[in-house]
């Protein structure tokens, strides 16, 4: 008879000796979003082994339609968001274990947040805390994934510290964007597809997969669709200030 992870471990590269790995292993998600929250259901599925989930916020209706870890009730009560993921997550896999978090990533709590994690997914709404993370990963040497998403659209982008550019690489001046969801809204599909491109990422570098990562920027957009993905190519510029990461010209 089939087991819990028999699918997945059909996968070349996968099998029982990297399930063993993911379940040795831990992840933080940072934010329990539309992004979060799918993103948390996906690697608690797949049967990591630790997932500590950090959001401040409590659930609210407009949450739903795009939020899938939450229901009406937990809405109707305010319930904290982190502790009702974790109830809806042990449901979905009581394997996993959770450790629920109420609190606002920052610089002041950042460090205590990673310990002991292997993997960190952003899944932060406002561009000034994920640079506090950009720098407290480089300093760590941790990789993440980060994602984003706005109306019908979003990117993503895998940084592994000592080995490809940081955030602070593709976005040098970490200006706060104009196109903002408060102004134009997500759509839950985006959060969704946004979400599941990053739990993947996050599996294959728990499974020590480097040759499959995203190797630039993945730009999505879903209305109308394209995938699209960037190179980091900004050569002849300073090398970076946070990481010291400085582009080198394509071969001819």
């Amino acid at each position: 008879m089939p087991g819990r992870y028999t699918m997945q471990e059909r996968l070349a590269g996968w099998g029982p000796e990297g399930q063993a790995r993911l379940e040795g292993s831990t992840a933080v998600v940072l934010g329990l979003g539309g992004l979060g929250g799918t993103t948390a259901m996906l690697l608690a599925r797949a049967g990591v082994g630790r997932l500590r989930l950090v959001d401040p916020d409590r659930v609210a209706l407009d949450n739903l339609h795009r939020q899938i870890l939450y229901g009406e009730a937990d809405a109707a009560q305010a319930a904290p968001k982190a502790q009702a993921a974790a109830r809806r997550l042990a449901s979905a896999n009581g394997q996993v274990r959770l450790e629920a978090v109420q609190a606002e990533f920052q610089e002041s709590n950042g460090a205590e947040l990673l310990q002991g994690t292997d993997v960190v997914l952003d899944c932060l709404d406002r561009p000034q805390p994920r640079f506090v993370l950009n720098e407290l990963c480089l300093k760590l040497g941790l990789p993440w994934v980060h994602a984003g998403v706005v109306a019908a659209q979003g990117q993503l982008l895998v940084v592994r510290p000592g080995t490809t550019p940081c955030l602070r690489c593709w976005f040098p001046g970490g200006a706060e964007p104009s196109f903002t969801s408060a102004e134009h809204g997500v759509i839950g599909p985006a959060a969704s597809v946004l979400a599941s491109l990053q739990a993947n990422e996050a599996l294959k570098l728990l499974l020590g997969q480097d040759q499959a990562l995203l190797a630039g920027m993945l730009v999505v957009r879903l209305w109308p669709p394209s995938f699209r993905e960037v190179r980091f190519h900004r050569v002849g510029q300073e090398p970076c200030p946070a990481c010291g990461y400085q582009a080198k010209p394509l071969r001819p």
